[in-house]
C-alpha cells in the first residue's frame, strides 16, 4: 500500500544534519521507504516481525518543502526469512510525478522476543551528552532532597549540584537510562582536578551518585557502582558518604570499599563525611 508524505522544514538535510539545503533529507527519504517495506511485508506469525537489514537506495532528486511525496514498496524476492523489497518515491510539485528515489530495501524475519532480548538491557550507563547535563543537575537535586534530607532552601548545595556543565569540563559524568529515561547519575573525578575534595595522588573519587527517587531499589545504584569500579579499573576509588547514611554506605561496602576514618571530614561545620576506600586491583 502506497504512502503519502508532505515534505516539512523538520524532514530537510538542514534539520537532519545530512547537508546545509533546504530539501528533503536522504535519510528522510530511506526512513519513508523502509516504512513502506513494513506495509509491503507479507503476513507474519503473530511472534514473528521484520527488522531491515540492507538499503541500497540511489536519491535521484530534490524535494521542497511543501512537495508531496508517495512511496511505494512490492515484494521481489523472498528466502526463507530474507524478504527483498523494491521501492519507489515520487513527487509532484506541478510537472507531473518525478522519479525522487529507487532501489532495494532487504529486511529479515526474526522472533520478536528473543531478538529484543539480545538487544542489550533495558538500563544503559554511558557517558553524559552535553544536552542531557542540566537534566542530570536537577535528577541530583531532586534525589538529594529525598534522599539525604537536604532542604530545599540549601541553594548553595543546590547550586553546586545542578553546576553540571561546568563540572563537565574537569571529570566523567556518567549517566543511567532505562528504556531511554534518565534515572541516574555519578560524576568519576581524577586526584587533583579541583572538582576532587578527597582523592590524594594514584586514587579516582567518584561524587553525586544520584538516582531517580521512582527508581529507588531497583539495582541502579548498584550498577552506577559496577560502571564506576571498570572505568576506574587498576586505580584505588575513594568517596564520600555523609554520616549517618547507611544505605549508601552498604553499597561501598558491599563492593569491597572499607572505611577510613582519619581520612573523615567536615566541608562545613555540622556535615560530616566518610570516607570510603577500595584499593586497586
Amino acid at each position: 500500500m502506497p504512502r503519502s508524505y508532505v515534505v516539512t522544514s523538520e524532514d530537510t538535510a538542514i534539520a537532519l544534519g545530512s547537508g546545509d539545503v533546504p530539501v528533503l533529507a536522504t535519510p528522510r527519504v530511506i526512513a519513508w521507504l523502509e516504512a513502506a517495506t513494513v506495509d509491503a511485508c507479507p503476513d507474519l506469525a503473530p511472534d514473528e516481525t521484520s527488522v531491515g537489514t540492507r538499503v541500497d537506495i540511489e536519491h535521484l532528486a530534490a524535494s521542497p518543502v511543501g512537495a508531496r511525496v508517495d512511496t511505494a514498496a512490492e515484494l521481489v524476492h523472498r528466502d526463507g526469512r530474507l524478504l527483498r523489497f523494491a521501492v519507489t518515491a515520487q513527487h509532484d510539485v506541478g510537472q507531473g510525478p518525478v522519479l525522487v528515489a529507487q532501489g532495494q530495501v532487504t529486511r529479515v524475519v526474526v522472533r520478536r522476543e528473543p531478538f529484543l532480548a539480545r538487544v542489550g538491557p533495558d538500563l544503559v550507563i554511558r557517558e553524559a551528552l552535553p544536552d542531557e547535563l542540566p537534566a542530570v543537575g536537577e535528577l541530583r537535586v531532586e534525589a538529594y532532597v529525598a534522599g539525604y534530607g537536604m532542604a530545599e532552601e540549601e541553594v548553595g548545595y543546590a547550586d553546586v549540584l545542578r553546576d553540571v556543565v561546568r563540572q563537565a569540563t574537569q571529570a566523567q559524568i556518567l549517566v543511567a537510562l532505562r528504556r531511554g529515561e534518565l534515572v541516574g547519575t555519578v560524576t568519576i573525578v581524577p586526584a587533583g582536578r579541583p572538582l576532587a575534595e578527597v582523592a590524594q595522588p594514584g586514587e579516582v573519587e567518584f561524587r553525586f551518585m544520584a538516582v531517580a527517587p521512582h527508581a529507588w531499589r531497583q539495582g541502579i545504584a548498584q550498577a552506577l557502582m559496577a560502571a564506576v569500579t571498570d572505568r576506574s579499573a587498576g586505580q584505588t576509588l575513594v568517596c564520600s558518604v555523609i554520616e549517618g547514611n547507611e544505605p549508601a554506605a552498604g553499597l561501598y561496602l558491599a563492593h569491597g570499599f572499607t572505611s577510613i576514618p582519619g581520612r573523615d571530614h567536615e566541608p562545613v561545620p555540622g556535615v560530616r563525611l566518610k570516607v570510603f576506600t577500595r584499593p586497586a586491583g
